[in-house]
């Protein structure tokens, strides 16, 4: 069998812990990110990673990637094989899809997951709004959350309706689905991503040629560049990358000295050059002066 992941867009992804040497006081204000998405399917040892959406705005990403993931599927036991030396090992079909900062050393473990298994899939919300921790199976609101809705005075929501899918019988599915970290034993919603699954036989593969990610044959279907809110401006971007190096920089006090000697030196410069020109036209003038005059 052959798994298409097209994995498209990703909104809301919230910083989780970071590792950076100045982490800023309120995380609402560090909105820019630099985030890739991954899909790992059962059985692989690497997960397949996206290109990096450079300074994601509010961790708002736009991939528009494909992932490919070989396997052999067992249909009456619901099972994934992984050819094994001494005995093949049966696995439930769950596919992993992770956004991640670009840079480990920044936030070495994912924004957000979620773990899907092809052969009970709760099915994609059709929107954004839709999207919600309910969805995921095993999910309880964490103690804090019941609590603020408590103090709030909010009615206790009613969960939505759940349907659940085989992605194997279905063959497509596609929609939107939360993202979410661990943390004390409940699960807390980081983000929700978008994409699209495709399952099909590797004959049926071979008659609809496809590449990984966008490269060649980018075909059935063919994946666009994604649209991205332009945030670089290299002429901008320079300035002011060299008024915070000076800014920062220990020898500040000699650097604003020396453009202050430059400064201060050209004006004098300036005015030195000029100076002769300046005493001609004041002779001139009083020359003139004089001439002008008549005698009686």
């Amino acid at each position: 069998m052959v798994l298409l992941v097209f994995s498209c867009t990703t909104l809301n992804i919230l910083q989780v812990e970071t590792k950076e040497e100045d982490p800023p006081k309120d995380a609402a204000a560090d909105t820019l990110h630099d985030l890739v998405s991954k899909s790992k399917f059962v059985g692989e040892k690497e997960a397949d990673v996206s290109e990096i959406h450079v300074r994601a705005i509010n961790g708002n990403a736009a991939f528009n990637w494909r992932f490919i993931h070989t396997f052999k599927y067992a249909y009456l036991e619901r099972k994934v094989i992984i050819p094994d030396e001494i005995e093949d090992k049966k696995f439930d079909p769950i596919i992993t899809l992770n956004i991640s900062d670009a840079d480990p050393s920044i936030a070495p473990l994912p924004y957000g997951a979620v773990y899907l298994n092809l052969a009970n899939c709760p099915r994609g919300a059709k929107t954004p709004a839709q999207c919600c921790m309910e969805m995921i199976d095993g999910y309880k609101k964490p103690p804090e959350l019941v609590e603020l809705e408590e103090k709030e005075g909010k009615p206790a929501a009613v969960p939505p309706k759940i349907t659940y899918l085989s992605v194997f019988k279905k063959k497509k599915t596609l929609g939107w689905w939360p993202i979410y970290i661990k943390r004390g034993g409940y699960m807390y919603q980081t983000g929700m991503i978008s994409c699209e699954m495709e399952v099909m036989t590797k004959a049926q593969a071979a008659k609809r040629p496809a590449g990984k990610g966008r490269g060649d044959p980018n075909t059935n279907p063919k994946i666009d560049e994604p649209i991205r809110i332009p945030t670089t401006f290299p002429v901008i971007d320079s300035k002011v990358k060299m008024v915070k190096f000076i800014w920062k920089s220990p020898n500040k006090p000699k650097l604003i000295l020396g453009v202050v000697a430059q400064l201060v030196g050209g004006m004098v410069a300036g005015f030195l050059l000029n100076a002769s020109t300046m005493v001609q036209d004041l002779i001139g003038s009083l020359t003139g002066g004089g001439d002008n005059t008549t005698t009686t």
